[in-house]
């Protein structure tokens, strides 16, 4: 779903790779092994037993479990090796479970009734300045400090006593002002309004 990867950006939840460390296990009697880092990227799993690249087709993995359990051919004493990338901060699911909390924002100040109808799609499928409301939403509920959002095209700086639902009030309100014109930007920094910066602060 495009608007997970927006939240990730805008949280600065970067994937990693364990590539300089991979996990690494012998075979003894247990065909279910755990992954050392949470939050895997189940797409990027590569595994290799006794150092030959292993198919896909002989291992699976559970994202809510953390596990990697062998199906194909192994003995005693079988190394295997898994690569793998990996989110630092948030798993999927979680991210999903805000997104879903950002649509009942919107929902509540009446701007849009939007549901989920199985697994990650939304309906009416949101356009792509909808996704940027929605994911700018996702992100003022995880980082409930956010101090300030800029595009080319608005800067909206919060007051530092506001509440994380006064802030998404407020985004939802400059959203409807400037007709929709979002974009998604790094929230991690904070920014000065200068005497002759022209964009609106609405804190």
């Amino acid at each position: 779903m495009a608007i997970i990867t927006k939240v990730r950006d805008l949280i600065e939840d970067i994937l990693k790779s364990n590539a300089s460390t991979p996990d690494t296990f012998e075979y003894l009697s247990s065909l279910v092994f755990t992954l050392s880092e949470p939050n895997v990227d189940s797409s990027t799993i590569v595994v290799y037993k006794n150092g030959v690249l292993w198919n896909s087709s002989n291992y699976s993995f559970d994202s809510d479990t953390n596990k990697l359990t062998v199906t194909g051919t192994i003995v005693v004493g079988d190394a295997l090796e898994v690569h793998y990338s990996f989110y630092n901060k948030y798993s999927d699911n979680e991210i999903l479970g805000y997104i879903r909390s950002a649509l009942y924002h919107l929902s509540i100040e009446k701007f849009k009734d939007f549901i989920f109808i199985s697994g990650e799609e939304i309906f009416p499928t949101p356009s792509v300045p909808e996704e940027n409301l929605i994911a700018l939403i996702a992100s003022i509920l995880i980082k409930k400090s956010i101090k300030s959002y800029r595009t080319n095209e608005v800067t909206i700086t919060f007051a530092e006593n506001l509440s994380v639902e006064e802030k998404i009030k407020r985004v939802i309100k400059q959203y409807k002002k400037s007709l929709g014109n979002f974009r998604y930007v790094d929230l991690g920094e904070t920014y000065r309004n200068d005497e002759n910066e022209q964009n609106q602060n609405i804190g």
